[in-house]
């Protein structure tokens, strides 16, 4: 029976596509490591005030993170991964309505407080990314509309008019104005602890909304970026690759907002990928596992 070259050859090239994930991120540096415990970083409001300077009416916050594996989020305890005038955090399953059909899945959300002339409140949207991966989240805002960017999508929740700037002054307690990574200080004085286990590898606040957003509401296709440069847009950058078990983090912007590691956060040493190993699934396990100390063999 005569083999028909040009159909098993493109019978491999699509065996080969199908084998490479749709989306993955491999870190290029080190990364701040968090135990779940007890530990965060902190820029401390009364020395930096806000990042977001008051009536800015366009802005992009992103960060890149890997949640670890957890039974479930306890009731009595709140998962964030960022904290100021913008938040990012886990959340129960349930409070996604339903949506989490694998057991790796996880709901998150993005938060901004906005406010206008007359109005104050906040704009939020609630979405799906899986444990135990990078993934990539980003709250854009830009003409009174809110976006929630996360790894290859992008959500335009639409336009209120009333909400066209950052609050200027959160109403919140002094100590909860600190801009924090991972859980933050005065716990005994807040309804549920707040924490975050895993790892960042990078976080980014800028005045200009970046990329290209969709004009119409609802979710679109989007290609997030693998590492983020500093330019004159700006405002704060933490790549977390200072030394080894740092616990002072540098702001790669130059606006010396450095962060500070409490309770043992710190940064990991920084994340080798074997230029010998030509394969894409065991390079990626082999990031995984250096990342956790657990030695690795092929």
């Amino acid at each position: 029976m005569p083999i028909n070259f040009k159909l098993l050859f493109s019978a491999v090239l699509l065996l080969g596509l199908l084998a490479i994930p749709v989306f993955s991120f491999q870190p290029s540096g080190g990364v701040l490591m968090l135990d779940g415990e007890d530990d965060y970083a902190i820029l401390p409001f009364a020395e930096h005030g806000y990042i977001l300077p008051r009536n800015t009416d366009e802005f992009t916050v992103e960060v890149w993170f890997y949640p670890k594996t957890e039974a479930k989020l306890e009731p009595e305890k709140s998962n964030i991964i960022l904290s100021q005038q913008v938040r990012f955090g886990l959340l129960p399953d349930n409070s996604c309505r339903g949506r989490i059909v694998e057991k790796d899945e996880v709901c998150f959300y993005g938060t901004a407080y906005l406010e206008g002339a007359a109005a104050h409140g906040v704009r939020s949207h609630r979405a799906i990314i899986k444990k135990d991966q990078w993934n990539y989240m980003a709250v854009i805002f830009t003409d009174s509309t809110f976006y929630l960017a996360y790894n290859d999508q992008i959500v335009n929740i639409g336009k209120r008019d009333l909400l066209n700037v950052i609050e200027g002054d959160l109403r919140f307690p002094e100590w909860f104005k600190n801009f924090c990574v991972g859980g933050f200080a005065k716990k005994e004085l807040v309804q549920r602890i707040p924490y975050f286990h895993g790892e960042i590898d990078a976080i980014r606040f800028s005045d200009i909304a970046r990329y290209d957003l969709p004009a119409d509401v609802g979710t679109s296709p989007f290609e997030p970026p693998h590492r983020f440069s500093d330019d004159k847009h700006t405002l704060a950058l933490w790549d977390f690759n200072d030394k080894e078990g740092a616990d002072r983090f540098e702001d790669e912007s130059g606006n010396g907002y450095t962060l500070i590691g409490m309770n043992g956060a710190a940064t990991s040493r920084a994340l080798a990928v074997n230029p010998a190993n030509t394969s894409i699934t065991t390079t990626w396990g082999q990031i995984k596992l250096e990342a956790r100390d657990i030695p690795f063999s092929d």
